[in-house]
């Protein structure tokens, strides 16, 4: 079994078929009771219910209770779904050509769910850490694969390893997340051009500020990093150093870490293994969950190559496309504004770096890894020139949009917010750190 042919074929390979430029978005919400309460699973579920028949899905997974955790409109191809809980509401739209259409399913769905929840004081919000998560149950979504990543992270209490506690974490954070075509000629130098700017996107897009870490704006590097996700750093973080040909990224990504597989419809984890050591092993010990946990051995195989999955801010997938990853669900009138980012610089990947590298943020030699560390404290601004970093921000910001133009559909105007933004370096996180009535920023972040 060759585990760089087997990369080839599940990650290269799909890059030389016709692009469709289609734009995939995903976008998690937490699920919050206006009253500081613990959430109410039994509204929730009853409330996503109602929107599944109301636009015609069709429930196409359950729980070990008979709740249905994700349903599927055959007309569009959009997913509902709970990511992790259910108090972790996650919308996936199908396929779409402009960001208008986009916008216009988006807040269908979420208004009618609103009006669904909020007669039991609850609501979707666009915020990257559920502000009620202390008191909520964080509990997985009891279905075979959530009770395999529910396992697998909570090794962290056993494994040995710089992990934080909070193993739970998918429980109570949420993301936003767009998926964009890539060709096999452009996919270095796109990865080169997104990892460069990932430390002002910390700036732009920050909104998971934690109480546990309040020197961070964007928990959410922590929570992956900092897990046994993050025990084989090629599974997460940034390529480093940058790939400069597809020979590199295959090489890379077999040294990815694989951690779980499947056998008999049971979901096996295991200490993460570097996918080309894990083919040459006769057999590894795992673990799944019957009830209770089991351990057993398996034989790897060259098709579990299909649960090969790293969590890079630039995410290279089986689709033929980038996955942009490092995103916090952003407030819910605002929430096409990282899918407006990632697409208006597609088209602009060499003059994003160009202008980049010539910046002051890069001229110490410092790695887009340290800059976004840098860039996602709370405090950055007592060590970084503002109106420099401002007028940065409105160059990229303008590239942006001068990609957006070219596409012809007045795209653009998801960008407002970016520029406010930009002139004021107030990142949704910034915001909220500097009130003190959560309601009120809980409902401000749900307006559409």
């Amino acid at each position: 079994m060759n585990a760089q042919k087997l990369i080839y074929d599940r990650f290269i390979a799909p890059l030389q078929k016709p692009r469709t430029n289609y734009i995939g978005i995903e976008i998690e919400m937490p699920v919050v009771h206006l009253g500081g309460e613990k959430t109410d699973k039994s509204v929730t579920i009853a409330a996503v219910k109602k929107a599944t028949s109301h636009f015609g899905f069709t429930p196409r997974k359950f729980d070990d209770d008979g709740n249905c955790h994700e349903a599927v409109c055959g007309d569009t191809g959009d997913i509902f779904s709970f990511d992790c809980s259910y108090h972790n509401f996650e919308i996936s739209l199908g396929r779409v050509r402009t960001l208008h259409e986009a916008q216009a399913r988006f807040r269908d769905y979420v208004r009618f769910i609103n009006e669904e929840l909020r007669q039991y004081h609850h609501t979707l919000t666009g915020m990257g850490i559920n502000p009620n998560y202390r008191v909520n149950d964080r509990s997985d979504v009891p279905s075979p694969r959530y009770r395999m990543l529910e396992g697998f992270l909570k090794k962290c209490n056993s494994w040995n390893g710089s992990f934080h506690p909070f193993p739970d974490f998918g429980t109570f954070s949420s993301a936003s997340q767009v998926q964009l075509d890539v060709t096999r000629e452009n996919l270095c130098e796109t990865i080169e051009a997104f990892s460069l700017v990932e430390p002002l996107k910390a700036v732009l897009f920050a909104n998971s500020s934690f109480p546990e870490k309040p020197e961070l704006l964007c928990a959410r590097d922590y929570f992956w990093e900092q897990s046994p996700h993050g025990i084989n750093p090629r599974n997460v973080g940034f390529f480093e150093p940058l790939p400069k040909s597809v020979g590199e990224i295959t090489d890379y990504l077999s040294k990815a870490s694989i951690f779980c597989a499947e056998r008999d419809g049971k979901y096996l984890f295991f200490y993460p293994i570097p996918f080309d050591d894990y083919l040459k092993r006769d057999s590894v010990a795992a673990e799944y969950y019957d009830g209770t946990f089991h351990t057993c051995t398996f034989a790897p195989q060259a098709e579990d190559i299909a649960y090969l999955r790293t969590y890079k801010q630039t995410d290279l997938t089986a689709r033929g496309t980038l996955e942009y990853r490092s995103a916090c669900t952003q407030p819910l009138g605002e929430a096409m504004t990282v899918a407006a980012f990632h697409l208006g610089l597609m088209n602009r990947t060499q003059a994003l770096s160009a202008l980049l590298k010539a910046s002051f943020l890069y001229q110490t030699n410092a790695t887009p890894a340290q800059l976004r560390k840098q860039m996602n404290r709370a405090d950055f601004l007592s060590f970084v020139d503002a109106d420099a970093l401002k007028a940065l921000l409105n160059r990229v910001l303008q590239l942006c949009a001068d990609g957006l133009r070219e596409r012809g559909y007045s795209e653009e105007i998801y960008l407002s917010p970016l520029f406010e933004r930009a002139n004021t370096l107030t990142s949704p996180a910034r915001y909220r750190l500097g009130q003190t009535d959560v309601e009120k920023v809980i409902r401000e972040f749900a307006e559409l």
